[in-house]
């Protein structure tokens, strides 16, 4: 496992969105977000941090289960951000935006932001690039991102055969995992000034680098 961030592309981000092998990957994602208990660290981050005014906005949503989880659990409307098309079944009080986070131009209308496994698709301006438009407005970043570790990879190479995931998680898995973080990188990446910000960074021991940042008040 290389000590310096390595990002790669992904086989899936190139797949026609109804090719079977991106289906299966989608359904493989799934089945890891729920092993790695993703829908239930963002809805507790979530229910004891939000505001009344709060609105919310998720960037990578794709396929918007994630967002529609939450909102069900009463802590929406929450926006998707994707290239993807939005979903079928996308709540109708939700906005949807399909476009590039580099083309999005509504980053000052949402005081919460979070990503699920999306943050590390981005190269090192590209965080930069992304922490600037958050700083105009947000006060919550909420954060889940793989850890860039030797168990990380360990743990998913033994998981993969277990829920016979298809080659292409198999392959976009360990490129996620090199794309990474650990420590401070991430808000050191998106530039997120400390006398501005506050944080905490956790390291699951199933492979999850997760940050919630605050904006002092």
């Amino acid at each position: 496992m290389n000590d310096t961030r390595l990002v790669q592309p992904e086989i899936l981000d190139s797949l026609p969105e109804e090719a079977p092998a991106a289906r299966r990957s989608r359904r493989d994602l799934r089945v890891l977000n729920r092993l790695l208990g993703n829908e239930t660290w963002f809805r507790d981050v979530l229910a004891g941090r939000r505001r009344p005014d709060d609105r919310i906005l998720e960037v990578g949503a794709g396929e918007g289960t994630l967002a529609r989880a939450l909102m069900k659990a009463g802590l929406g409307p929450v926006a998707g951000l994707d290239l993807a098309r939005r979903p079928a079944d996308w709540p109708v009080q939700a906005p949807w935006f399909q476009t590039s986070v580099f083309e999005f131009v509504s980053w000052t209308d949402y005081s919460v932001v979070m990503g699920n496994l999306v943050f590390h698709h981005f190269k090192a301006d590209e965080l930069a690039e992304i922490g600037a438009q958050l700083g105009r407005r947000a006060r919550l970043i909420v954060l889940s991102e793989p850890l860039r570790s030797r168990r990380s990879a360990w743990l998913f190479s033994l998981v993969c055969p277990l829920i016979k995931a298809d080659p292409v998680t198999r392959h976009d898995g360990r490129v996620s995992i090199e794309a990474g973080f650990r420590g401070d990188e991430l808000p050191a990446l998106l530039k997120l000034d400390p006398k501005q910000w506050s944080w905490r960074i956790t390291h699951t021991v199933f492979g999850s680098y997760r940050l919630v940042a605050e904006r002092r008040a």
